[in-house]
Formats: C-alpha cells, sequence, structure tokens
C-alpha cells in the first residue's frame, strides 16, 4: 500500500473518530426515541433501505459529469455549519436539531470524502437518510385540531349533534378526546417515508416525485380525521359499545392500510414507464486530501476536543427548596397540576387566601432534566382548557376552564438569573448565551394561581401575588447548583 493510500486510511480513521466522539451522544438519543415511541420504530428499516439503493442502480440515471473541485467547499461549509447548529441546540437543550446536526453532516462528509460525481450518484440513499430524524412531535397539538375539525364537520354531515370544546367532543351518548395518540402523527410519518419511496421507485422526475409527496400528505390528514369520525360514529351508534379499546386500533390499522393501498394504486396509474434497478457493486474511492478535506478533519476534530469539556450539571435525587417561607404552606389538594421535574430546586405552596405560588430552578445543562421538556408542564392538560391568554412585556396570564365549569387563571414567568422573559424563543436565546459566556447563570420558571376566581377579579390578584413571590426568600445560583455537582 502507498503512502498515499496510509494517507487517506489516516484521514477516514480521524474524521470517523471525530464524527462519533461529537455526535456519538446524539445517535445514542436518537436511537432511544425509535425504541421509546411507535411512531418511530420505521426508523430502523431507513439505513438498510439507503444501503440497498447504494448498492442498486436506477437505470435512467447517469453520472458522467466531471465537476469542479471547488464544489467540494459546498459540503465543507454544510458540515461547519451543522457543527455550529449542533453546538447552539446543545446549549438550548433543542434535541431536534442536535438530530438534524447529526444526521445531515453525514451526507456531507461523503460527498468530501467521495467527490460530487459518488455524491450525485447516490443522492436519493444519502437524501433518504432524513428519515432517520424523529421530527413531528411539535406538529401534534396542530394536527390533533384539525382531526377535531373533520370529526367535528363530518358528525354534522350525519345529524349528530355535537359540542366541541377544545379537543373534546361532547355527543348525546358520551365525550370524545382527541388525544395526543389520536393526531395521526404516526400515520403521517410513516406515510411519508413509503410514499417518498414509492415517488422514486416510479417516477423520474422530481416534479413529480414532489406532487405525489404531497398528495400522500393530504390524503393521510384528511384520512385520519375520516378515522376519527368513523370511531365517533361506531361509538355513537352502538352506545360506546364497539369502536373502542381493541377495536380502536383494529379499526385504524385497517383504514391506515387501505388508504395507502388506495393512494399507491393512485399513484401506480400514473407511473412511468421502464424504471428498473440493478445490483452493481459499490465503488468509492477516497479523493485526494485537499483543503476542503482538511478542513473537514480540523473542523471535526476542534469540535470533538471542545465539546468533550462543556460544563454540565448533575441534578439531585430530591431537588432543593426553591421557596422559603413561614407564612405559606406546602400546597395539598390542589388540582392545578403544575410539574417541573428533574429540577435543582423546586416548591409549591399556598396560602391562606389560597393563592398558589410555584418556582423550579434548573441549571443551563443538566445531564437529565431540562426547563422546556415535554415532562413539565404549567398546569393538568388533562382537566384544564386554555380559554384566553394575555402576554405583556413582564409574564403570560392563562385564563383556564375546566369540563365541570371550574375555572383558573396562571400567570407565570421565566428567568436567567435576574432577566425575566415570557416567550420561550427569546429565554433559549439567552440560555445559548449564557451557557457559553456564564455557564455558572441558573435558569428557572415562576408562577402564581389562583382557583374559581373570575378572570377580571383574578388578574389583580396575581399580579400582587407576583411580587410577593419576588419577595419571598429564594435560593441563591450558588445555593442552588450545590444541590447538584458539575460533571
Amino acid at each position: 500500500m502507498s503512502r498515499l493510500h496510509y494517507m487517506k486510511l489516516l484521514f477516514l480513521i480521524i474524521v470517523s473518530i471525530a464524527y462519533l466522539a461529537f455526535y456519538g451522544a446524539t445517535w445514542l438519543d436518537i436511537e432511544r426515541v425509535w425504541r421509546s415511541s411507535a411512531t418511530y420504530n420505521h426508523c430502523y428499516l431507513i439505513l438498510p433501505i439507503s444501503i440497498w439503493f447504494m448498492l442498486s442502480k436506477r437505470n435512467d440515471l447517469s453520472c458522467n459529469t466531471n465537476y469542479s473541485s471547488q464544489l467540494l467547499w459546498l459540503p465543507s461549509l454544510i458540515v461547519l455549519a451543522m457543527l455550529l447548529v449542533w453546538l447552539l441546540a446543545y446549549a438550548a437543550d433543542i434535541a431536534l436539531f442536535m438530530h438534524i446536526a447529526a444526521v445531515f453532516s453525514l451526507p456531507a462528509i461523503f460527498w468530501l470524502l467521495f467527490g460530487t460525481k459518488a455524491a450525485k450518484k447516490h443522492r436519493f440513499a444519502l437524501c433518504y437518510l432524513v428519515f432517520l430524524i424523529p421530527f413531528g412531535e411539535e406538529l401534534s397539538l396542530q394536527l390533533q385540531n384539525i382531526t377535531a375539525d373533520i370529526t367535528v364537520y363530518l358528525l354534522h354531515l350525519a345529524s349528530i349533534p355535537v359540542f366541541r370544546q377544545g379537543l373534546y367532543l361532547s355527543t348525546p351518548v358520551g365525550m370524545f378526546e382527541v388525544a395526543e395518540a389520536c393526531s395521526g402523527l404516526r400515520f403521517l410519518i410513516a406515510s411519508l417515508a413509503i410514499s417518498t419511496l414509492f415517488a422514486y421507485l416510479n417516477y423520474r422526475h422530481l416534479a413529480k416525485q414532489i406532487s405525489f409527496i404531497v398528495f400522500m400528505t393530504i390524503l393521510s390528514v384528511i384520512a385520519n380525521g375520516i378515522r376519527a369520525f368513523i370511531l365517533v360514529y361506531i361509538g355513537e351508534k352502538s352506545n360506546m359499545q364497539l369502536g373502542f379499546g381493541a377495536d380502536h386500533y383494529l379499526y385504524g390499522w385497517i383504514f391506515f392500510g387501505l388508504v395507502l393501498f388506495a393512494g399507491f394504486w393512485l399513484g401506480s396509474r400514473f407511473a412511468d414507464d421502464s424504471i428498473s434497478f440493478k445490483r452493481t457493486p459499490l465503488q468509492l474511492v477516497i479523493l485526494p486530501l485537499k483543503p476542503p478535506q482538511l478542513s473537514l478533519m480540523c473542523a471535526m476534530v476542534a469540535a470533538a476536543l471542545f465539546s468533550l469539556n462543556l460544563p454540565i450539571v448533575t441534578a439531585p435525587v430530591e431537588p432543593a427548596a426553591a421557596l422559603i417561607s413561614a407564612t405559606h404552606s406546602k400546597s395539598s389538594q390542589s388540582n392545578w397540576g403544575v410539574k417541573f421535574v428533574n429540577s435543582l430546586a423546586f416548591s409549591q405552596l399556598q396560602e391562606p387566601s389560597k393563592i398558589e405560588y410555584m418556582r423550579a430552578v434548573y441549571a443551563l445543562k443538566q445531564s437529565s432534566g431540562e426547563l422546556f421538556s415535554w415532562q413539565n408542564q404549567l398546569f393538568d392538560k388533562k382537566v384544564w382548557l386554555i380559554q384566553q391568554q394575555l402576554t405583556t412585556e413582564k409574564y403570560t396570564v392563562l385564563h383556564l376552564s375546566s369540563l365541570n365549569g371550574s375555572y383558573r387563571s396562571v400567570l407565570y414567568w421565566y428567568q436567567i438569573d435576574e432577566q425575566r422573559f415570557t416567550k420561550q424563543l427569546a429565554t433559549r436565546v439567552q440560555q445559548t448565551l449564557s451557557y457559553y459566556f456564564n455557564s455558572d447563570a441558573t435558569m428557572a420558571v415562576n408562577a402564581v394561581s389562583i382557583k374559581d376566581v373570575p378572570p377580571e377579579e383574578a388578574l389583580p390578584l396575581l399580579k400582587a401575588a407576583a411580587d410577593k413571590l419576588i419577595s419571598i426568600k429564594t435560593m441563591s445560583s450558588e445555593q442552588t447548583i450545590s444541590g447538584g455537582s458539575n460533571d
């Protein structure tokens, strides 16, 4: 083996080790999501499918063009951009963007290692890796509302009386909830992955492929609304004897299969002729080492070394008290439902006037637990529905109501050291800046709440309670962090 081959092999080893050192924990988190959520179980099939397309050549594709070596600066910039995205997302605790950075870096590194010609030849296999990312959870609430809208519309067409309150639908025989599992997200994500595969196998032109994918996306959303209507209709006509329990999942998957079959049958009517695949040997040759490849290696190694020294705090098994007051007692028998887990400090107190106070404190970066987590909530979403939201520079107020006619108001704000925020985005931006320039800072959420007081009367009471919350003795940043340990 020549010296040049040894250099290329050493380059490949260094880049691989640096990539794993930097993105390894992120890939473990991605796999954990695949394993723990049925919505993403299909992601285990994405890599084998991509490898199959790497080993197969479509008969209508040719890659005989010679490309300028200057094009290799583009994937180099993509890799650098993904490193920056990961560092920002890591500080802000945004797992989705960390996952995106880890996955998007792979095609860019492939492009840099093996050249533009090889990347174009295998472009579908590389682009299909996007479905390794467990994305879409952010759309769940919107999909739930769309499903509820379609269900209510179809119930009206079927002359079934229905009263909608948020995601709850009341009919003459009972109440139905359009729960998160009913959003159709699992159906939609799986449909996207399968439809993309179908489009590439049957259509030559990109416009036609995109049109089919968009069609199947819209069909999936509408079909899920129809599925929810059918289940409610069956429950209504059977006096709640059918359509739920095991039937709920059975009818859902049967309907899902029928919709996919109908969509693919219709799509096959417009398929292009003479598209076939043949097995070909995978011939990849590492390009000669030039500035774009060397910049990749330097950036990956520097990022990997930098990531090894990022500060992180281990949360205590039992959080310390975030509020200390002799005139307030711990809340008991409260149906507020506020919850913040794995915090450094947490307190929920109540005064005789029944106003409740809550404060939860987090480090900027913890080994487990974060302020903006799906586990954390400002109120019990199974009990309370938001009727009105008011946001000012200092706080946000939520006026809530329950299905049994009760109402509650919540005033809250976020805090990083002494800076106050009312929106998650601004808080995350400051969290990112503080993490890299003031890593000892802490972040907190403060909230006060009162029950069964009309909104117009509750607001001044909550404002006064918020001022009182500030005056209650709170733990200093040093005391809070001492409750955990720095890794």
